[in-house]
């Protein structure tokens, strides 16, 4: 896990924590009805003991890289044995709980209050729990999202869109077989996922062959986390090469295209609902992914996206001819990025 990725997580657990700390004082003092500090000592501390280790393995095993072989398992099983887990944590930790902080010796369910601490214990995890779940299956802020309605009615951003194509899909379909090809996607998007943490950016969508990676602007007008991001990916696929070349002959390479500019966010769907984005800014990004192909680069950025990026020492720019667009009026600048040769 990369330091950004340890980082982002921490700030999660940050934000949740002191939130968690205020529900557990107020139920602690609905139990005991009344508030007084030692009940707020108690209700902290039990919420840490149970909480955090259980908080820990969601955050730095369950949604990191290091749980990505038990995410994989059949959704029955993964469900049974989190579930498993939690149960017995919430056992012991309670039991400790009710010793250090409720003055009950250590005796075991000596009081009706500790089956409510379970109770309550399983329905704030569980809460949690499903908001980081929905979060990894829709996408990180997509839920907030929606429960707010901040895009219930179109409106217009400015973000930075990064699109990673994988090279030669068609030709790779065909030789591997469609089955072979998508467990190839599935592990090369998976490495993308990998690559991203930490940059700021979120997947928005996979289409095709194709991973769409998106930066809101209004939060951070410094993008050079998408530069970083095409080469922690190039990294992490030929340090896993022997892998690829083992499991399906070949090790896959990839194109990226970066551009940014306003575009219009909304709601979209009735039976299935989602967030999408429309726009200029998209398309063109679009037509500079396919610019790669025509001026034979891997990595593509517009003037407009390079405005907004501090290239690291190990970059370097190179400005290519302008180039005409479809249905632009105006020849647009890009730039290849690519790995500055050592002296």
């Amino acid at each position: 896990m990369t330091r950004d990725a340890l980082v982002s997580r921490l700030r999660l657990m940050g934000m949740a924590l002191p939130a968690i700390f205020v529900v557990s004082v107020l139920f602690g003092s609905i139990l005991n009805a009344g508030f007084s500090w030692y009940i707020a000592y108690a209700s902290i501390g039990t919420s840490t003991v149970i909480g955090l280790p259980i908080f820990a393995f969601e955050l730095f095993y369950v949604n990191s890289p290091l749980g990505v072989g038990f995410r994989r398992w059949p959704f029955a099983r993964f469900i049974i044995v989190r579930f498993a887990f939690w149960c017995a944590w919430i056992f012991i930790a309670t039991q400790l709980s009710n010793h250090w902080f409720g003055g009950a010796e250590g005796a075991l369910f000596s009081d009706g209050d500790v089956w409510w601490t379970i109770v309550f214990s399983f329905a704030v995890g569980f809460s949690v729990v499903l908001s980081l779940t929905l979060n990894r299956l829709i996408g990180p802020g997509v839920f907030r999202n929606f429960l707010l309605g901040r895009y219930h009615t179109p409106r217009e951003e400015e973000r930075a869109l990064l699109f990673i194509d994988l090279a030669g899909s068609t030709a790779i379909a065909e030789r591997i077989a469609a089955t072979r090809f998508l467990e190839l996607m599935n592990e090369f998007v998976h490495d993308v996922g990998v690559a991203l943490e930490g940059s700021g950016g979120v997947i928005y969508q996979y289409v095709g062959d194709e991973a769409i990676i998106t930066w809101r602007l209004e939060e951070n007008r410094n993008i050079s986390g998408a530069v970083e991001v095409v080469r922690h990916l190039r990294a992490r696929v030929e340090a896993r090469g022997d892998d690829y070349r083992s499991r399906f002959g070949l090790v896959p390479s990839f194109r990226a295209a970066l551009h940014a500019g306003p575009v219009v966010v909304g709601e979209m769907g009735d039976s299935k609902l989602e967030i999408v984005l429309l726009g200029d800014t998209v398309n063109t990004t679009a037509q500079i992914e396919q610019a790669c192909r025509e001026l034979d680069r891997d990595f593509l950025a517009s003037a407009e996206a390079l405005a907004l990026v501090t290239l690291p020492p190990w970059a370097k720019s190179e400005e290519m001819l302008p180039v005409a667009l479809k249905g632009k009026s105006r020849q647009v600048r890009l730039f290849a990025i690519r790995e500055s040769l050592p002296q």
